[in-house]
């Protein structure tokens, strides 16, 4: 009779930006376990059969994981799917069952985790030390391996620093779980909320005292560099809000991006627009003399 033994199982949660990442930990973890550990990774090819329920496959894959590598990053920090799949394994973790391991790039300060996360002891993927400490961990907790087999570098020379990674438009199309005072809010209110409380008190004072006194930075028209996750938190909006809508908002200025980034805007008057809302005004202004 054949007796196989079954593998330990481990599953590493990450963003669709940061394959990457996830595929370095896993070309790592099965060199030193000699393939020995079966580890599901969502980014990596035939992870998911075709023509399979691909939510009930993970959901079945996160009951039955030994272990859960959660890579820790700006983009999956902010997505729902991240704390889905924690989610899912808590109850496992809390009774033993499930180890779970908060993996975070170096952009991310390990001591300032939200919860649960910050109930967890946090690893960092820039310290090789902190690697170390998560296979040993894998290590004794599946009851073999060889750590002798393990180097750092073999995963820190495949990861990208993180300002290289080109975020993937399912996660930044993707909201975060939101339960905030414009939960609701159609696009149309949105852009509302943004022209009032960001670009309109600036115009007013662009239109008052002109460029007198103020620098780059002082004035959204006047090119100041906006950051989308930070004007998304001042101004209390879903995650992701202000990257999607805000040049269309500045569209009602006559302003253009002179830098767009997955992170921040810069906007510039769009001098052609200008005119015309000039020349428009001015005709408007003539045909009521003539009335």
């Amino acid at each position: 009779m054949n007796h196989e033994i079954e593998k330990p199982k481990l599953f590493i949660s990450h963003a669709t930006s940061d394959g990457e990442f996830a595929n370095a930990v896993k070309a790592e973890i099965e060199k030193v376990f000699a393939k020995g550990v079966s580890v599901f990774c969502t980014s990596s090819p035939g992870s998911i059969a075709v023509g399979t329920d691909w939510l009930t496959d993970i959901e079945q894959k996160l009951n039955k994981a030994q272990a859960v590598i959660a890579i820790v990053t700006p983009v999956s920090i902010e997505r729902p799917w991240l704390w889905f799949e924690l989610g899912a394994t808590w109850s496992n973790g809390r009774s033993g069952d499930c180890h779970i391991y908060p993996l975070c790039v170096s952009e991310i300060d390990l001591n300032t985790l939200p919860p649960p996360l910050n109930r967890l002891q946090a690893l960092s993927l820039g310290r090789a030390a902190d690697l170390k400490m998560l296979f040993e961990a894998l290590i004794d907790q599946f009851g073999f391996g060889k750590i002798s087999s393990f180097r750092s570098s073999n995963i820190t020379s495949r990861i990208p620093k993180y300002a290289k990674v080109e975020v993937k438009d399912v996660d930044l199309n993707e909201r975060t779980l939101y339960s905030g005072k414009y939960s609701g809010y159609s696009n149309e209110e949105l852009m509302e909320i943004i022209d009032t409380q960001l670009f309109h008190p600036d115009y007013d004072q662009e239109r008052k005292y002109g460029s007198i006194d103020t620098g780059r930075e002082e004035l959204v028209q006047q090119g100041k560099l906006l950051h989308f996750r930070e004007i998304d938190r001042k101004l209390e909006l879903p995650s992701g809000t202000t990257r999607q809508l805000v040049v269309a908002v500045a569209e009602r200025y006559s302003l253009r991006p002179l830098i767009f980034t997955d992170n921040v805007v810069r906007f510039e008057h769009n001098e052609d627009e200008s005119q015309q809302c000039a020349t428009r005004e001015t005709t408007r202004k003539v045909l009521r003399g003539a009335l």
